[in-house]
């Protein structure tokens, strides 16, 4: 009978065990980096001799994410499943930012906050969206990204701007709405690019 009840409790443990081993399969994630193109310069002006700093945007909790949005009625917020930046949305924004400030040659230098050098200026931002819609038109890529230029001296803000892109999405895949999300970006950086330099570019009679 010992021996029959030890066979049972044996069973038991080794059916338990595997139960134990049996694990839901991890999701599957695709990384997917923001597309910027090359020089995005459109103006011919001489370079100014002028240091910038570009701040990582400040943003609600639900944009701080790598997680790629998706907005229908204009206020439901989703994710994409299976899919994520190769960063945080906010951290994207400003390696685009930079990456087109510094390939327009228009300013001498263009760093992160991050760098320990005092810059001339500060290009301060806060991102209100950055996210595919969905609306019976169809998708787009919605950017809206508030900036302002602060003078390091004195930190006095001399300009600010709203910079607001949208852009269709050509296709049904994620590619597509990352590619459109690129697109947005890059309007946004040329943008932002004519802004600041214009904003400091010595005033003439």
């Amino acid at each position: 009978m010992k021996l029959y009840l030890r066979q049972i409790m044996l069973s038991l443990i080794i059916t338990s065990l595997a139960a134990c081993s049996v694990l839901p399969e991890a999701e599957k994630i695709q990384i997917y980096h923001l597309p910027i193109s090359g020089s995005l310069k459109t103006i011919s002006e001489p370079r100014l001799n002028t240091t910038l700093s570009v701040a990582e945007p400040n943003t609600l909790s639900s944009l701080n994410t790598s997680r790629i949005s998706e907005f229908s009625n204009g206020q439901i917020q989703r994710y994409y499943a299976g899919a994520r930046w190769a960063d945080r949305a906010p951290t994207l924004v400003q390696q685009s930012m930079m990456q087109t400030l510094q390939s327009t040659d228009l300013f001498s230098q263009v760093v992160s906050t991050e760098i320990d050098l005092s810059a001339d200026y500060l290009i301060h931002s806060n991102l209100r969206a950055f996210q595919i819609e969905d609306s019976e038109a169809g998708e787009k890529a919605h950017v809206i990204l508030h900036v302002s230029l602060i003078s390091q001296s004195d930190q006095e803000v001399l300009a600010s701007a709203l910079l607001v892109e949208q852009t269709s999405v050509t296709g049904s895949s994620m590619q597509d709405a990352t590619a459109a999300l690129g697109k947005a970006m890059d309007n946004i950086n040329t943008a932002l690019s004519e802004w600041v330099y214009m904003s400091l570019k010595p005033k003439t009679d």
